[in-house]
């Protein structure tokens, strides 16, 4: 069994599954209808008729949200995706924001030893387009950092 596996280039657990499965196992991907998956939409187009500009992930919870309130089962985010995909419901991809032509090839050097540093920066686009940088750093002697117990 082993060599035949390594042969065929498929895991043995996956041969012994299959092997032993039970009479009655279907496989659920397979009992997908269209009347289904138009339901599914409906569903969906329910719960995102206030706001359209929700996700596939905000629209699967509220579907499941109400289908558990109904008793009924769960959806897979995947297939809420596949559907909204195909009914042309997913919002459009966020714009890829441009890098700045300027390389960073700096080096970092204190004036003495001992010293304990950090910094941080922000980005605010402002409504003419344009963007505002701005950079902090903050130092301070790690002599001054430490306490020692007697």
């Amino acid at each position: 069994m082993k060599t035949v596996c390594r042969a065929l280039g498929v895991a043995r657990s996956h041969v012994h599954e299959r092997h032993h499965r039970r009479e009655d196992w279907r496989d659920a991907r397979q009992g997908r209808t269209p009347a289904g998956d138009a339901q599914l939409l409906a569903e969906i187009r329910e719960q995102i008729a206030d706001l359209p500009s929700y996700g596939y992930r905000r629209a699967c919870a509220l579907v499941n949200l109400q289908r558990s309130a109904q008793g009924g089962t769960r959806v897979n985010p995947k297939r809420v995706y596949r559907v909204m995909a195909q009914a042309g419901l997913l919002l459009p991809k966020a714009a890829r924001r441009r890098h700045g032509s300027r390389k960073h090839e700096g080096s970092v050097a204190v004036g003495r030893s001992d010293l304990r540093w950090c910094s941080d920066g922000l980005e605010i686009k402002c409504d003419s387009g344009q963007t505002v940088s701005a950079t902090f750093t903050k130092e301070s002697s790690l002599k001054n950092s430490f306490s020692r117990r007697p």
